[in-house]
């Protein structure tokens, strides 16, 4: 496929998007009325309660009816595919405008953050150094949820701008102990160029439903940790949602191989050598396929799975923090008893946070600024964790998501909490995100988990359950090195993802590896049974 087919279908993809987007587009403000425009993954629950709330807050504070106009195209990765496709068309017009020539180069030139002078052909130097210099617009003011990976990339790419908080709120950020920190466990809470900031914190565990888990596995003890999850009993049981679709879900999966490295790394002494660093990738990358193997579904949104344990539909599954404690709260009271269950494993997640970015070229520039103020200020943190109808805090939804000023944890506080127990500021000690370990391979890690796992998802679960069924891994050890072959170690994932940031068909590298795990899947099966 050509690079200006690739465009017009991007192009295209963003009209087919724009019903979706316009969908909750207020149609006609009254006179004095401002708006916010605003794109996000968040739910129906975190937009209604901060809408509400900053509405009445710039109110008081100045004088001015407001609105916030949501944008929800879908999940994280479909935002990234909107705005880099809007501020494409955008800049192309503009730089058609001013005489600039539109090569095939230069619409992934335009948000490539290695290009450098000198190395690259003059056209995509010249419209890389002009989008970044530019005020071309989006349409949309902020950019609200989503993790930090995904923030740090469009921030690269030149999409997010400085927004100016730390000018405005010098006081969040200073002292030996700010109200936000930079950094705690590893995870950046903020980016240091003044182009986002974390809002709430987010960790990532299991949710299950007890009596469908007793039901399932009789004898078998409440799930921990995420080795648990890879119990034979299990098979067909749980629901999963894909890495490469939610960036949530990807983070989840992440979390999986930084413990399993990290477990590996605590049994050579703490020494973080290749070899342990590979040995602990292998041992997730193992974990994940038996976490496949027993999946009843993959899907696309996140905020699915809790829903489906909850009703029985699963016995258990990977989520969010606060999709597994929302959905608890709701399905337990509706059920009148406890039918969802939620933890994050002690030592199995750190605490990232999901930030709150301005646009470059937001219409509506200083109400956006606005907007950042009043999520960092005592009144908006409230929202995130006060029950609904406390004092300050939301009107109909418990959001159960955790605020990022270390103020918001007093005791005081903490009679409000709807999750007063919990300490994100201690419990992140208990896990140390190593970035430099699987940050650089997090979209390789989504891409091969989808081929090892849901591509091949027949073939993984016939091969498991024929090793299962010939005594386990030890009683047919030639079918597991089978079914434990991987395409490249942790040593070839450098040059794997060089290979996918070269690949501007990242679906052609995708299939190459889901033949090579059904052909290993195939051959691990056929040992498995011969050695019964």
């Amino acid at each position: 496929m050509s690079r200006s087919v690739a465009f017009l279908l991007l192009l295209l993809g963003v009209l087919l998007l724009a019903p979706v987007l316009v969908r909750e587009r207020v149609a006609r403000l009254p006179g004095g009325v401002a708006r916010v425009v605003v794109i996000t993954p968040h739910n129906e629950a975190i937009r209604h309660e901060f809408g509400r709330a900053f509405a009445a807050w710039h109110r008081r504070t100045y004088g001015q009816e407001v609105v916030v106009d949501w944008r929800t195209p879908g999940g994280t990765s479909d935002i990234i595919r909107y705005l880099t496709a809007a501020y494409t068309g955008a800049f192309r017009q503009e730089w058609r405008r001013q005489g600039g020539a539109w090569d095939e180069g230069v619409p992934a030139a335009l948000f490539d953050r290695k290009l450098r002078a000198g190395s690259a052909p003059p056209a995509q130097w010249a419209a890389r150094q002009a989008f970044l210099g530019s005020g071309v617009s989006s349409g949309i003011d902020l950019f609200f949820g989503g993790g930090q990976y995904d923030h740090q990339r469009l921030a690269e790419m030149g999409i997010l701008v400085p927004c100016g908080l730390r000018e405005r709120q010098p006081g969040l950020f200073a002292g030996e102990a700010p109200l936000i920190p930079r950094a705690i466990g590893g995870e950046s809470w903020y980016d240091e160029g003044d182009r986002y900031y974390g809002v709430c914190l987010t960790a990532f565990g299991i949710c299950y439903n007890p009596r469908r888990w007793r039901e399932a596995a009789p004898g078998l003890p409440p799930p921990t940790g995420w080795a648990d999850l890879g119990a034979p009993a299990l098979a067909g049981r749980l629901g999963i949602g894909d890495p490469a679709k939610s960036g949530s879900v990807a983070k989840a999966f992440e979390m999986l191989v930084q413990e399993q490295m990290a477990r590996a790394v605590a049994a050579e002494g703490g020494a973080a050598t290749p070899a342990a660093l590979a040995a602990g990738w292998e041992e997730a990358l193992l974990l994940v396929r038996r976490i496949g193997a027993n999946a009843r579904y993959f899907t696309h949104s996140a905020g699915k799975v809790p829903l489906d344990v909850a009703a029985g539909d699963a016995v258990a599954g990977m989520c969010i923090d606060f999709y597994g404690r929302f959905q608890a709260e709701w399905e337990n009271r509706a059920a009148g008893e406890e039918v969802l269950r939620y933890f994050t494993p002690a030592g199995g997640s750190s605490y990232s946070a999901d930030p709150v970015a301005l646009l470059r070229g937001a219409p509506n520039g200083e109400l956006a600024r606005r907007f950042i103020d009043f999520l960092f200020t005592a009144e908006g943190q409230r929202l995130w964790n006060r029950r609904a109808g406390a004092p300050g805090g939301p009107e109909r939804y418990a959001l159960r998501r955790l605020p990022i000023r270390r103020d918001l944890y007093t005791a005081a506080e903490r009679r409000q909490m709807s999750d007063s127990a919990e300490d994100p500021f201690a419990q992140a000690a208990q896990f140390t995100y190593h970035g430099e370990w699987t940050g650089p391979h997090f979209n390789l890690l989504r891409l091969l988990v989808r081929a090892m796992v849901i591509d091949t998802h027949e073939e993984l679960v016939r091969a498991w359950a024929a090793i299962t069924a010939a005594g386990g891994p030890a009683a047919v050890p030639a079918a597991m090195a089978e079914f434990r072959r991987l395409p490249f170690g942790y040593a070839g994932a450098a040059a794997a993802n060089r290979e996918l940031a070269g690949n501007r068909d990242a679906i052609r590298l995708a299939r190459t590896w889901a033949a090579f795990f059904r052909a290993r899947y195939r051959r691990a099966a056929e040992l498995a049974q011969a050695g019964r």
